[in-house]
């Protein structure tokens, strides 16, 4: 019998919660939400409106390109580029173009070990959605992957340059430097966004 270990591939504590969270979300995430402080029910009400209220998606991962100044060109060889996953979202869009998205995604990490994503996002766009657009926007999210907090999943917050045009957003984010030195961060991550409405 297979036994998952923190090196496999096999789903993770966050990638079987966020599927189980999924089925019964809307109606558990609406009770919960009604108990919280103002302030945190109304981040609440946004993801939960985003969850009944979106149009599904598909997430695509692709590229995390390890900036050069922050790296020693011996751990940039070493370290994955090419970060290949995918994930589902659902989304809604503002009269305002500003746009709201729930999202699980799951991807191969910079060491190529599996890192599980379960989040928010907002953006805000600009020109006229009959053409490519442009925007920012932020992400909060729940992140797990092995070589962190002892494999255990923490929040995170980054922010979000995005191009869409249709259909089809290309997102990117900047993972800054952590614990100072070289060799612990700053990449600029690439992905992409396909709605189906």
């Amino acid at each position: 019998m297979k036994t998952c270990n923190v090196k496999s591939a096999c789903f993770t504590w966050l990638g079987r919660t966020a599927i189980m969270a999924t089925l019964g979300f809307s109606s558990v995430a609406q009770a919960a939400c009604a108990d919280m402080w103002q302030w945190l029910n109304t981040g609440c009400r946004h993801v939960v409106d985003t969850f009944n209220n979106g149009t599904n998606g598909m997430l695509v991962s692709g590229w995390a390109w390890h900036v050069p100044a922050t790296w020693t060109p011996e751990r940039r060889a070493e370290e994955n580029e090419e970060a290949w996953g995918g994930g589902w979202s659902r989304s809604v869009e503002h009269p305002d173009g500003d746009t709201e998205t729930v999202y699980f995604m799951a991807f191969s990490d910079s060491h190529s070990e599996a890192e599980y994503n379960l989040g928010y996002a907002w953006a805000t766009y600009w020109g006229s959605r009959q053409y490519p657009q442009v925007g920012l926007g932020y992400t909060v999210f729940i992140m797990q992957r092995p070589d962190i907090a002892g494999g255990w999943p923490v929040p995170v917050i980054l922010p979000l340059f995005n191009a869409r045009w249709g259909p089809v957003t290309l997102l990117s984010t900047y993972i800054p430097k952590l614990n100072g030195g070289v060799n612990h961060g700053s990449i600029y991550y690439v992905f992409g966004q396909l709605d189906f409405k």
